[in-house]
């Protein structure tokens, strides 16, 4: 049986629970996958150890633009046409602007925002709550994928663990003083999400394209001009310029790099699943960044605490790759068989 067509003619149609290209494909695809997600644990430390002191916006202006500005070089490198990075389908340009460039805005001025750094972590949280989105949207949107037994205990795992590792500063907080910084966090859970699930939908015509520098390069420009109206251009000093580069070459340019290229060769359920993992090691290079500038407030118990919420999001990631693999080997032996 043939999934049905939809978003367009661009979308070509394909098997149910077929076989997603060869084995080495889908395991290039993880280790991509893993890669990005080493680098975005550094993204909340970078925003805000450098976001804060330059401003959201100059922040998002200055990275952003670099960040395109080297995704652009890495990817003429390996081989794409320029044209397949700066003029992309409208279907594919509308997902940008609403899954990655309101995304980016977002997440970042979340962080800026919160005015402490038990609030940082709270909202950092609230972002990390898109790989659970992005399964959710994954099954409804992607032909073949479902949900089962196993994914969901696997997603009530990924929930327990961001819960653990972040719940007890959260229900601390006073809403009433802070919620627009969650608002923004929860806002960009969902933002991205709905990215990566369409595109693990469009993978079939999506991958002759590099939808990324683009993103950042609008990303850039808006925030440019947002920050010349305000008037808060400020100049930056050579340890600002370190922080910025660091950024722009690691967690965005580096890692969304490396996931684009991940979402074309592996299952958007297994991708979701392996960004579980990323809220507990962002939050630990968050608990190493106020450990440096504000000694005293990362106590023994709390390094505990998060070592066992890494272990619970190490299971979830086992458990739902573990169940994505046997229902699609189930079903291609009932279909062999029929």
């Amino acid at each position: 049986m043939k999934a049905r067509r939809a978003f367009g003619d661009e979308e070509r149609t394909h098997p149910v629970n077929e076989p997603r290209g060869r084995p080495g494909r889908e395991v290039a695809g993880v280790i991509l996958g893993g890669g990005a997600v080493l680098l975005w644990s550094l993204s909340s430390a970078c925003i805000v150890g450098v976001g804060q002191r330059l401003g959201a916006w100059q922040f998002l202006a200055v990275v952003s633009l670099i960040g395109g500005g080297l995704q652009v070089v890495g990817q003429r490198c390996l081989g794409r046409e320029l044209r397949s990075l700066l003029v992309l389908p409208w279907r594919l340009g509308l997902a940008v602007l609403v899954g990655f460039v309101l995304y980016l805005l977002l997440y970042t001025t979340a962080l800026v925002s919160a005015p402490t750094e038990v609030q940082a972590m709270g909202v950092n949280l609230m972002n990390y709550l898109w790989p659970t989105l992005a399964i959710l949207f994954t099954t409804w949107w992607v032909p073949g994928e479902r949900m089962h037994r196993r994914l969901m205990v696997a997603i009530a795992l990924s929930l327990g663990a961001l819960l653990l590792a972040n719940g007890a500063d959260v229900f601390r907080l006073d809403f009433r003083d802070g919620i627009r910084p969650y608002l923004l966090g929860g806002g960009a859970a969902v933002s991205w999400a709905a990215y990566c699930a369409l595109m693990s939908r469009w993978r079939s015509w999506a991958s002759d394209y590099a939808a990324t520098p683009l993103g950042f390069l609008l990303v850039g420009i808006v925030a440019s001009l947002v920050c010349g109206w305000r008037g808060e251009w400020q100049p930056m000093e050579k340890g600002t310029w370190v922080g910025v580069l660091v950024t722009a070459l690691g967690p965005w340019a580096g890692g969304y790099m490396l996931w684009e290229m991940a979402l074309h060769r592996v299952s958007g359920v297994t991708l979701g699943l392996m960004g579980a993992v990323t809220p507990v090691l962002s939050t630990l290079n968050l608990l190493g960044l106020y450990a440096l500038t504000a000694p005293g407030r990362v106590s023994g118990t709390r390094v505990v605490v998060l070592i066992v919420a890494a272990l619970l999001m190490a299971m979830a990631i086992a458990l739902g790759a573990s169940s994505s693999r046997r229902t699609g080997q189930r079903d291609l032996e009932r279909k062999g068989a029929g």
